[in-house]
């Protein structure tokens, strides 16, 4: 099973592949901002890949326009949409 690691906490969160990144944070008691409820709007949820990006599902029509209009990094995802399928680490700016 892919592994999420969340830096600079040190958690690490085993996910069924295909999970969310925020399925894996919100299982590890990892705070993350939300405030759609998953549902790919408000953007809040935004992550910094550190490694494994090429483990992640390819970004949904729904994440793009998401990444677009709020002016994700190349580095970034919403960790809503994003789909594991390896192990990754990841990072928010306010951790």
């Amino acid at each position: 099973m892919p592994r999420v690691h969340f830096h600079p906490m040190g958690k690490v969160k085993e996910i069924k592949s295909g999970g969310t990144i925020l399925a894996a944070a919100n299982r590890s008691e990892v705070p993350l901002g939300q405030s759609c409820g998953g549902e790919g709007i408000c953007g809040w949820c935004r992550v910094r890949i550190l490694d494994g990006a090429d483990h992640l599902s390819r970004p949904t029509a729904l994440e793009r326009k998401l990444m677009v209009d709020h002016a994700f990094a190349s580095d970034e995802r919403a960790a809503c949409l994003a789909g594991v399928h390896g192990d990754i680490s990841v990072t928010a700016s306010y951790w």
